[in-house]
């Protein structure tokens, strides 16, 4: 295949839903060894389109080229025969299972006559991927005992198992540390390295102009531009995402503080935080920074009941609080909303991925009366 030809091509992509036209003549070219990023606001397309090239919908018109090939997707099967994975914000993998189990899930590694699993094989196999990830995981490790940036690596790992050659990474940061980061722009390029095609979607523009190559902006499910990223700027970028030019991304908005709401002094966990004191004033907003275990998912438990303070005060309206449970957090007004979804059970009790949105809301509003 010529450096020159995509080794992917969707041509004149149009996906209709019912009353919806969620993607109209989209074009997106993916070149080995380079990274394409696909850029827009929430709802100009990406996720359809990348459900497109993974053969979970099927477009009315258009059509896709691999190779400079004509193919039919018409099962996220047939997109994975191809090489076409995605790698998302929250991993598809399983928890219980190691290491290896998740990388060969599908294509386990036998032996004998019986047809025994080959478990030297797969850790050995496993074990290699890794290191030419330069990731130090240890094969038979349990994926639950993993950080989040070590399940993304388990994830492409598995990419490479599969001999992925379209890599598409969605929200791939999102949940990562300024260190793990660094330590996803090295796997990235070792991608590259090995000619990897890989669509990068993203919504932080330093990680797009550090990482990405060329550049495709869609704006409400229609193609809008493409080219080398050397070729444009953030707010040339920004104006094309949004259709009118931006002056101001993030304008202040004048307000003047009310009365304190509430009020925290000295409070500390018994591992997780200590001596945190800040106060919240009607008509403001109070961000938390930190790294991931820096303790501010801990601090949220603690001021919504979840977990308790060893010391330490909250005050709410000028009354001290004490809450043994979320349903008292719920009654003087705070509820917390946990993260993502993946954290939901730990993060409030009350709430659970697997109920009903009206059964969750009915549940609490049960246990705090």
């Amino acid at each position: 295949m010529s450096a020159s030809t995509p080794l992917l091509s969707l041509k004149g992509i149009t996906k209709i839903f019912p009353g919806v036209r969620a993607l109209e003549n989209v074009q997106l070219d993916l070149w080995p060894g380079k990274v394409t990023a696909l850029i827009g606001e929430n709802g100009a397309g990406k996720s359809t389109l990348v459900k497109v090239m993974t053969g979970i919908y099927q477009p009315e018109e258009g059509e896709i080229l691999y190779k400079a090939i004509p193919i039919h997707l018409p099962t996220p099967e047939s997109a994975h025969k191809v090489g076409i994975t995605a790698i998302h914000q929250e991993t598809v993998l399983f928890d219980e299972l190691s290491v290896s189990e998740n990388i060969f899930v599908g294509q386990y590694l036998y032996k004998g006559l019986l047809k025994t699993l080959d478990w030297p094989a797969m850790h050995r196999r496993a074990n290699e991927i890794l290191t030419r990830l330069e990731v130090q995981i240890d094969p038979r490790a349990t994926l639950k005992t993993l950080s989040i940036a070590q399940r993304h690596m388990v994830a492409i790992a598995r990419a490479l198992a599969f001999d992925a050659q379209v890599v598409i990474l969605d929200e791939p940061t999102a949940a990562l540390s300024q260190h793990e980061i660094l330590e996803f722009y090295h796997i990235v390029e070792r991608l590259k390295q090995d000619g990897k095609a890989i669509l990068f979607i993203s919504h932080k523009f330093d990680e797009i102009f550090e990482l990405a190559d060329y550049y495709t902006i869609l704006r409400d499910g229609v193609y809008v531009s493409s080219g080398a990223i050397s070729d444009i700027t953030e707010e040339r970028m920004v104006s094309m995402m949004v259709g009118r030019a931006i002056s101001q991304t993030y304008p202040k908005v004048d307000c003047t503080p009310g009365e304190t709401v509430l009020e925290v002094t000295d409070l500390c966990h018994p591992t997780e935080f200590a001596h945190i004191s800040f106060r919240l004033r009607k008509g403001e907003i109070l961000g938390f920074y930190g790294l991931v275990g820096a303790g501010r998912t801990e601090l949220m438990q603690a001021l919504s009941g979840v977990s308790r303070p060893s010391s330490g005060e909250i005050r709410l309206n000028g009354r001290t609080m004490r809450f043994h449970q979320p349903a008292d957090a719920i009654r003087a007004g705070i509820v917390c909303v946990p993260e993502s979804g993946r954290n939901r059970e730990r993060s409030s009790p009350c709430l659970s991925p697997r109920t009903s949105v009206y059964r969750s809301s009915a549940s609490s509003t049960l246990t705090a009366s």
